[in-house]
């Protein structure tokens, strides 16, 4: 933990109420997310309870499994509703012109963007979504298709919500804390309530501790899923269940009925709280100004999205349960690039997050005392390359190594490299030179010049990416997954001219 976090947590503790960590929203919120909650079984990770969800705060719908048989209908209609929600988002798009790197396109206007409670939640339908995808589909089962092509979705949006700065899925309690330090420990902030409690407490309560001990009560208190509390299953669910199958023992339709019917009651009530809750973070974040770089991340987004449609339209093979080496090692690297593209937006568009980077020497601080827009230096080619430089003297510590690349908040796409850090009288002189962003000698940008005297901070900056080169499936050894060994051969001569 940084050390702002940690002071501002500790100010949490002490006066009672949480701190923001960050002045902007720096994840897209859509005007009508799907809010989805879900209440699982125990036993089987990916066997449903129930699933509340929908678009409007008011009108929320409660999907039941029964507690014995087939979860078919159930999953079906799950099935529809997310499926209603995708297409909804594919009914307009735009045209993208062609660039140096792919060809003119049509691009989706909108995305599909989930809000869960909790990390669980998120790996309680990536279980699901593992679940659902390899099922065979019955074309004498309705919905069996549907089915299928939820799990697709699902791992789609799971995936996506691996990837630093996406917000196709989010679960709420990390979107909040993101901008908000509370006073208890990043364990209890995965509990909604009590985080939510510390955030923005009712009015009728002194403190956000005070308010997150209340929700903290074992009487009103109902965890925000997918598990269920011990207490919860014994006192409610355990009785409903005995019940409905002795009735289905008995073969009593009505009474299966009455008995579906209570359970509906009770899991529309143990989660209609959480519901509340979630639509009440919403509109929190909401009120948040939104950082420069989220319209062009959620532009990444739709890009995603509108890949994945074709995908399915044209092939529609699901991802496989195990990533081969190559696959693997290729997620990973977008995965270790958006995380790195993500800080670096933050810090660009934030100076909280800059002031935090501040405190752990990845970031540096400090006025411009010499600008010198002239310098040149020959190129591999020999042309002439306008490199224009300038110095900044800092009094945080710099233990970057000569040559990293550095963004500053002034010109987020420009980039500056390290040519000289020389320590002058309890300052470090800072010598940078603009590799990026400046245009040509023909044709120079002046505007990311800054004045002397100006404060400017700047941050590390992710390297360019460039996607390895990772050899194919019939190239990778069989110990990473290609094809496998060749058995050797160990007969003799003497044996084969015997077999001959």
């Amino acid at each position: 933990m940084i050390r702002l976090t940690s002071l501002l947590r500790l100010r949490a503790a002490h006066t009672g109420h949480a701190q923001r960590t960050s002045q902007l929203r720096h994840l897209h919120l859509s005007d009508q997310p799907l809010m989805l909650l879900a209440l699982k079984r125990t036993g089987p990770a990916a066997r449903p309870l129930a699933v509340m969800l929908g678009t409007d705060p008011h009108r929320p719908q409660l999907l039941l499994a029964p507690p014995s048989g087939s979860t078919a209908p159930m999953l079906a209609a799950l099935a529809d509703a997310v499926t209603a929600y995708i297409e909804a988002c594919q009914r307009h798009s735009e045209h993208l012109p062609a660039t140096s790197s792919r060809p003119a396109r049509r691009r989706y206007t909108d995305a599909p963007q989930i809000l869960v409670p909790n990390p669980q939640t998120v790996q309680h339908l990536i279980d699901l979504g593992d679940d659902l995808r390899f099922r065979s589909v019955d074309e004498q089962t309705p919905g069996s298709r549907a089915v299928q092509r939820l799990g697709h979705w699902l791992t789609y949006l799971t995936d996506r919500a691996d990837l630093a700065g996406s917000a196709a899925l989010i679960p709420m309690t990390g979107f909040l804390t993101m901008h908000w330090a509370s006073g208890q420990s990043p364990q209890e902030d995965q509990d909604l309530a009590t985080l939510l409690a510390w955030i923005d407490p009712p009015r009728h309560t002194a403190s956000g501790r005070d308010a997150a001990r209340m929700a903290e009560d074992p009487a009103t208190h109902r965890p925000a899923g997918p598990a269920t509390d011990a207490a919860f299953d014994n006192d409610h669910l355990a009785p409903l269940f005995d019940a409905y199958a002795r009735a289905r023992r008995r073969d009593s339709g009505p009474e299966q009925t009455r008995n579906l019917e209570e359970l509906d009651r009770l899991l529309t009530a143990h989660l209609h709280p959480t519901w509340e809750l979630m639509w009440q973070a919403y509109t929190l974040l909401q009120a948040l100004p939104e950082a420069r770089g989220t319209a062009r991340r959620w532009g990444h987004e739709r890009t995603a999205f509108t890949d994945e449609c074709l995908h399915l339209a044209q092939d529609g093979r699901p991802r496989p349960a195990r990533d081969h080496a190559v696959a693997a090692a290729v997620r990973l690297t977008r995965m270790e690039h958006a995380a790195a593209a993500f800080a670096t937006d933050r810090a660009t568009d934030d100076p909280f997050v800059r002031a935090e980077l501040r405190t752990t020497g990845e970031a540096f601080g400090g006025p411009v005392t010499t600008v010198d827009p002239e310098h040149t230096l020959r190129g591999p080619t020999g042309r002439t390359l306008w490199r224009p430089r300038l110095t900044v003297s800092t009094a945080d510590p710099v233990p970057m190594e000569l040559g990293q690349l550095l963004a500053c908040h002034t010109h987020p796409n420009t980039r500056y490299k390290i040519c000289k850090v020389t320590p002058v009288d309890g300052d470090t002189l800072v010598e940078l030179e603009i590799t990026a962003g400046m245009g040509t000698v023909a044709r120079p940008n002046h505007a990311v010049l800054p004045e002397a005297g100006a404060f400017l901070v700047f941050t590390l900056a992710p390297a360019p990416y460039r996607m390895p080169e990772f050899p194919a499936r019939d190239q990778t050894p069989w110990t990473h997954g290609g094809p496998p060994a060749e058995q050797p051969d160990h007969s003799d001569g003497d044996g084969d001219e015997e077999k001959q």
